[in-house]
């Protein structure tokens, strides 16, 4: 290994232990100006939801399979007010763990819990750990003609649940487990798989706001195909912010046939004027998701327990055994959904239980996408995020080799595994009259020169409207902004060597193979490591305009990160180049969490305009690895009142009451009998 991809190696290990290891007690702090000077027309509170490594390797649980997408829920926050203190200038930053039902439950009985590739279980049923996109919703309140705003937290495994904006303290789930399917049943807590990123439609009808999400049920006899992924029915679900609970699940039909997806999952949905936008994820779940947290308990009970020295063959066989299991990986094609809201309207006030869509396939899988609100004569832009040959389900584990040799740091186990090849970002624009598909690409992979911008691509700069695009009132208005994207943010993870699993590499390489006809990679295998292992290959933030032409770009030096991009409109703010865009960094050479701030009207390599870090005497924040970001104004925060709409946390179901009843009344029998003696 040459000096320079050594001493690459080093500040990248040094730059993710930074970004993805985090304070273990929640606390705020005071962010100084460090560099430039802080727009004074900035305001509001931002919403990042966080994964710190110490919260998914809790060594209390009866069994660990740490993976980041199984983070207990965590919600870092940035007031955007400047304030003075003398000569600084500061703003706020703090962190909170959401303590919903299962926060409670792992503080009192921690050794009850088991956590997997992308659930957490216990004898309390699933934890709905409410960690992965913080929606703005409905209004609440009204001072002066100001309303506050309710915000919802999302998780592609559970409810979504409501929290206050002002603390964070968790309110209520949405809808009770009845309103739904389930997933896997439980007295206490059942697994309900809704959407990771809902939709919140502020002109659904005149006046009537109303929240849109999917809710997956999992196909039963799936699991007996161990190595290849679960595929689910497709469901529909609404809500109108209370107090009625959420419609029914209405199924999806395409030509009169209840969807069925090739892959459990739909993590992100997307909303037009016109349409709801559903995508099949490329998040695989498959039988060793279940059995993989198993597997180490059965070892040590059957072999490790009564033997003294268990034969090496036998670990061999057993190691062998589950990698075995791991092999499912994604589609390279992803089915595109479109549902008519007309059809969605219909639907509910007649009380029917299907909905007709419109399917379109894209070629290579998905993760996150981005559309134009604007959807004129059918016509559907989407923005996409293909993360081809990468499955964000899978992790390093324990023992891993990496690529360029070595094995996983155990500080970097449940990190998400590189992508296997060259990502893209796509422009599908979608002719739904003449059943016509567009699609421009970034970089092609013969394009050198932005090779680096498609490696590991990140969720990009996502915008959650919330006012009504007739509110002239309201500046700036999201929704307008969102009419037509002028311009998208990405963020390329760049070359990240201790995440190159061999593991993974050989999973999609056994799928993938290099010369398979039609083409199923971007980039031969051989070719890809070879382009992938340059020192130059860092992180990088782009700008695209709507054609897709590279507008501009920001080359971070070796070992420094950013993730989970916010943008904050200007007063009367119309596009996406009239903002800022507030970043969250990490570098080599120390773990606490900066903020940097870009102008969204100057070229992203112009460099950020400001940069804040830690005041004087201020403890830093180490909030853990970023996601999904949102922001709301300062009125939708300081005008927020507690909303009337609440369920109970947990239910307990008659039967149990009853049992529960004479569990009671027998004691009190039997102790009455031998007192009486």
């Amino acid at each position: 290994m040459s000096t320079s991809v050594q001493n690459f190696a080093e500040l990248v290990e040094r730059g993710l232990l930074h970004a993805y290891h985090g304070d273990v007690v929640d606390h705020a702090a005071r962010y100084a100006v460090r560099t430039g000077r802080y727009p004074s027309d900035l305001s509001g509170r931002t919403f990042t939801t966080v994964f710190p490594y110490q919260a998914i390797h809790e060594h209390h649980e009866l069994n660990v399979n740490p993976h980041m997408l199984t983070a207990s829920g965590r919600l870092l926050i940035l007031d955007l007010e400047p304030h003075r203190d003398g000569g600084n200038v500061f703003i706020r930053a703090a962190t909170r763990f959401i303590e919903n039902q299962s926060w409670h439950l792992r503080k009192l009985a921690p050794e009850a819990f088991v956590r997997t590739d992308f659930a957490e279980f216990s004898w309390f049923g699933t934890s709905n750990l409410t960690n992965t996109s913080p929606i703005p919703t409905f209004p609440v309140g009204a001072h002066d003609g100001k309303a506050g705003r309710r915000l919802l937290l999302s998780y592609d495994a559970g409810r979504p649940v409501e929290v206050s904006p002002k603390t964070l303290e968790h309110i209520t789930p949405v809808g009770r487990p009845g309103d739904y399917h389930t997933a896997v049943g439980s007295s206490f807590s059942p697994m309900i798989m809704t959407t990771g990123h809902p939709v919140y439609d502020p002109d659904f009808e005149p006046g009537k706001p109303r929240l849109l999400y999917t809710n997956i049920v999992p196909r039963v006899a799936d699991f007996v195909h161990v190595n290849r992924p679960i595929r689910a029915d497709l469901y529909v679900t609404t809500w109108d912010g209370g107090p009625a609970p959420p419609t029914p699940p209405m199924r999806v039909t395409v030509d009169g046939q209840g969807v069925i997806l090739g892959h459990a999952s739909v993590h992100q949905i997307c909303l037009t004027r016109n349409y709801l936008v559903v995508f099949n994820a490329n998040l695989v779940l498959n039988t060793s998701s279940l059995v993989e947290p198993l597997t180490p308990l059965l070892w040590k009970w059957l072999v490790e327990s009564r033997t003294i020295e268990v034969p090496r063959n036998l670990r061999v066989l057993y190691r062998w055994l589950r990698i075995r299991l791991r092999e499912a990986t994604p589609d390279h094609i992803c089915p595109v959904y479109f549902i008519h809201k007309d059809d969605i309207r219909r639907a509910l006030k007649s009380g029917a239980r299907e909905l007709p869509a419109r399917r379109v396939d894209l070629m290579w899988e998905l993760t996150h996408a981005l559309t134009d609100y604007d959807d004129d004569d059918d016509v559907v832009t989407i923005f996409a995020q293909h993360n081809v040959g990468a499955d964000p389900a899978d992790q390093m584990e324990a023992g891993d080799r990496l690529i360029g040799g070595g094995i996983v740091p155990d500080s970097l186990l449940g990190m998400f595994s590189s992508a296997t090849d060259l990502n893209q970002v796509r422009r599908h624009v979608v002719d739904l009259r003449r059943g016509t598909v567009e699609t421009r690409a970034f970089p092609h992979p013969d394009d050198r020169e932005h090779f680096p911008l498609g490696l590991n691509l990140l969720p990009p700069l996502q915008i959650s409207p919330y006012l009504s695009e007739h509110d002239t009132s309201a500046t700036p208005n999201l929704l307008r902004t969102c009419r037509r994207l002028d311009a998208t943010y990405w963020v390329a993870g760049g070359w990240l060597p201790q995440t190159m699993s061999a593991r993974v590499f050989a999973n999609f390489r056994r799928g993938r193979p290099d010369d398979a006809w039609p083409p199923r990679r971007l980039v031969p295998v051989p070719e890809f490591i070879e382009r992938i292992s340059d020192p130059n290959n860092t992180v990088r933030f782009y700008r695209l305009d709507h054609e897709m032409r590279l507008d501009s770009s920001y080359a971070f030096e070796p070992g420094w990160f950013m993730a989970a991009p916010i943008f904050v409109p200007r007063p009367g703010s119309q596009s996406t180049r009239d903002g800022y865009i507030v970043a969250l960094v990490w570098g080599p050479d120390h773990p606490d969490m900066e903020i940097w701030i870009w102008d969204a009207a100057q070229p992203l390599d112009n460099g950020p305009i400001c940069t804040l870090g830690p005041g004087p005497h201020e403890q830093g924040i180490r909030p853990g690895f970023p996601l999904h970001s949102a922001w709301v104004d300062r009125g939708g925060i300081d005008e927020w009142e507690r909303p009337p709409y609440e369920v109970p946390t947990i239910e307990m179901p008659t039967y149990l009451k009853l049992l529960e009843l004479g569990t009671i009344g027998a004691g009190v029998l039997r102790r009455l009998w031998q007192q009486s003696r």
